[in-house]
């Protein structure tokens, strides 16, 4: 046994979500920036996971991966995240991943992301953080159904206009997905596949419009007739987090004046939404993470 240690990224919502033959599943957008990270001290004195900070969901994963291997004892378990909490950026997520690799880590627990997925399914609904990479997701029964590898170069300006959302609360609700909106899903799935193909995030960023567009039917958010205009002046692709706050705009992060573009989405939201508390986020595929 050793002090083990875990991190997993965050995300901005996702690409994609909702059912292809009746199954659900979630297309997902990685922000490496985003992290939780998590400390885990063995201690055979103790018989349960004790969590410094409030990390609930965290120390059940921990303690159902224990009992997977039937390792008895239990130990401290220290979450720290630059993940807003009940925004739709993966926060549970992240920190149930982070958690779980930490304790691998400590009692040298050889995981793999399909044994994190089997246990993270089992405490609420998962984003398929434990892939770095974008992949295709059952986020219900914690399975992954493909992978696409790195997205293509990006900016994604986003805003968030407040209040939380449960995600498992949100999951129990069905959704009403009509057979229109099913075929967008299906014709979001093939623009994102078409995208990773010629590695042009113009497609992915079409793919992720169709699925905000018909989110806003089953969580609607505030600021879509704004973010409507802006990613046809600014030729991007609106971005939301299905089951979340944020939403945003994705940007191509080889046009030559992204920078300009991203300047200027910054002030547009500002200046639309002066005098209310906000926050904005801005992110690009260029952010390096030293771990």
């Amino acid at each position: 046994m050793k002090v083990g240690k875990g991190s997993c990224n965050g995300t901005f919502g996702e690409l994609v979500q909702g059912i292809m033959e009746e199954r659900p599943f979630l297309i997902t957008l990685p922000i490496p920036s985003l992290r939780s990270e998590a400390r885990f001290v063995p201690d055979t004195a103790i018989s349960r996971i004790r969590v410094v900070n409030s990390k609930v969901k965290a120390k059940k994963a921990g303690e159902l991966l224990l009992q997977l291997f039937g390792i008895r004892g239990g130990g401290y378990l220290k979450i720290y995240s630059n993940i807003p909490a009940g925004k739709g950026m993966a926060s549970s997520s992240a920190d149930i991943v982070a958690a779980l690799r930490a304790i691998a880590d400590s009692y040298s627990i050889p995981l793999t992301n399909e044994m994190i997925s089997k246990i993270a399914a089992k405490v609420e609904p998962t984003d398929g953080v434990m892939y770095e990479e974008v992949v295709v997701y059952d986020y219900i029964h914690g399975q992954l159904i493909a992978s696409f590898g790195a997205l293509p170069p990006f900016n994604l300006v986003g805003i968030d206009l407040g209040g939380m959302i449960n995600t498992i609360e949100f999951n129990e609700v069905p959704k009403d997905y009509s057979q229109y909106d099913q075929q967008q899903f299906i014709r979001a799935f093939d623009l994102v596949t078409k995208g990773f193909k010629e590695k042009n995030i113009t497609y992915i960023a079409e793919a992720a419009s169709l699925s905000a567009r018909v989110n806003q039917k089953i969580l609607a958010k505030p600021v879509f007739p704004l973010l409507d205009q802006l990613a046809h002046r600014y030729q991007g692709g609106i971005v939301v987090a299905h089951s979340g706050t944020v939403a945003g705009i994705l940007l191509d992060g080889n046009l030559p004046n992204s920078e300009l573009a991203v300047s200027h989405l910054i002030r547009e939201m500002s200046l639309a939404y002066k005098g209310v508390p906000i926050n904005l986020f801005h992110y690009e595929s260029k952010e390096k993470i030293m771990i």
